[in-house]
Parts: structure tokens; C-alpha cells; sequence
């Protein structure tokens, strides 16, 4: 009897402990591009943001995303240098190492594109990495003015983090003659993200 007792209150606090709900970050960095896709840069480093809605089932969430990769050379010759964007689902395994610490791997694939001198190239892609997050409760005015969101604790809450991500991608694109060109792309990013609870 009492096994089952301390069982069930392990399963309990266990589901406690795990947060589900609906999220949104965007994220900002850079990019390093290797492989092919590098000799069609003058500067091989990119600028990269990236855009995201996601949900969370206790240590796992499944993401989409909006992802963009900029030459950094592209406004002085836009018509040769090529970007590189894409739409993009990934996985996530969260594990907490502190009460407001967590730290996560993920994988995924998408359909990436690219412009400028390379406008015809497009294909799939592979992609993972880790990161990190710093996360807690907080004011929903902090959408309005971000000092708010720690400054008040009444009314309705929200959960925010600030996270740090690192990955690589993979990428093989094709033009209409099937001639391919491949990307590996490493990067950082640093970003925010606000939801229900995640």
C-alpha cells in the first residue's frame, strides 16, 4: 500500500511539473555557410532570423517556423547575392536543470529557397541543434512595455523566456535542370519567446 502511495505522488508531481500550452519566439543571429552555396558569397557569414509558433506536451513541443538567412553583402548587389529562406518543423526535447533553467535538443526538416543569383534553386532540408532557456511568469503588459511583464504580478500571466540556440542545417537545392547545389549551414541565434506556458 504504501508503494502505491509514494507511486502515485511521483506521477503526480511528475505531470505537475510539466508545462503544455501555446507559444510564439523569434530569433536573431548568425549564419555560417560552408559547401557549395559559399563560392556563390563574397562574405560567407549571413545575418539569420527566424519567426515561430509552437506547442508544448510536457517535455516535448513540435515547432514551425519561418526561417531567413541574408547575405550580408545583399544591399550593395541584391541581384547577385543570394539569400536563403525556408519553412521549417522541428521537434524539441525539453529537460529542466533548475527551477527557471532549461536546456533543449531538437531536429527537423523543411523546403528551403534561395534568390538573387541562385532564384531558380530550391529543395529540402535537414536540421538540428540545442539550446538553452531562461524562462518564468510574468504581467501579459509586458506586451505593451517589457519592464511590465516582471514589475506586475496581478492580473492575467504569461510565460516568457529568453534562449540561446545553436544548430546546423543541411540543404540541397536544385534548379529546374536538377543541377544541385549544396548548403551546410552552422548558426546562432538569441531570441524571445511568449506564450500560455511552454
Amino acid at each position: 500500500m504504501r508503494s502505491t502511495v509514494i507511486l502515485g505522488v511521483l506521477l503526480l508531481a511528475a505531470g505537475s511539473a510539466h508545462a503544455d500550452g501555446w507559444y510564439y519566439a523569434e530569433s536573431f543571429g548568425a549564419t555560417k555557410v560552408h559547401d557549395e552555396l559559399a563560392t556563390h558569397l563574397s562574405d560567407p557569414t549571413m545575418f539569420r532570423y527566424q519567426f515561430a509558433v509552437g506547442h508544448r506536451f510536457g517535455p516535448w513541443a513540435v515547432e514551425g517556423s519561418v526561417v531567413g538567412n541574408l547575405s550580408t553583402d545583399g544591399y550593395l548587389d541584391p541581384i547577385s547575392s543570394p539569400d536563403l529562406g525556408g519553412l521549417e518543423l522541428d521537434v524539441k526535447y525539453l529537460q529542466p536543470v533548475a527551477r527557471h533553467l532549461e536546456v533543449y535538443i531538437r531536429g527537423g526538416a523543411g523546403y528551403g529557397w534561395a534568390d538573387g543569383n541562385l532564384r531558380d534553386y530550391s529543395g529540402r532540408n535537414l536540421g538540428f541543434g540545442a539550446g538553452i532557456q531562461l524562462k518564468g511568469k510574468g504581467s501579459v503588459a509586458g506586451l505593451l512595455f517589457w519592464p511590465l511583464f516582471f514589475l506586475i504580478d496581478k492580473g492575467p500571466q504569461m510565460t516568457g523566456a529568453i534562449f540561446i540556440d545553436d544548430g546546423f542545417d543541411f540543404y540541397r537545392l536544385h534548379d529546374g535542370d536538377k543541377t544541385a547545389i549544396d548548403a551546410q549551414l552552422t548558426h546562432f541565434n538569441v531570441g524571445l519567446a511568449v506564450g500560455t506556458d511552454f
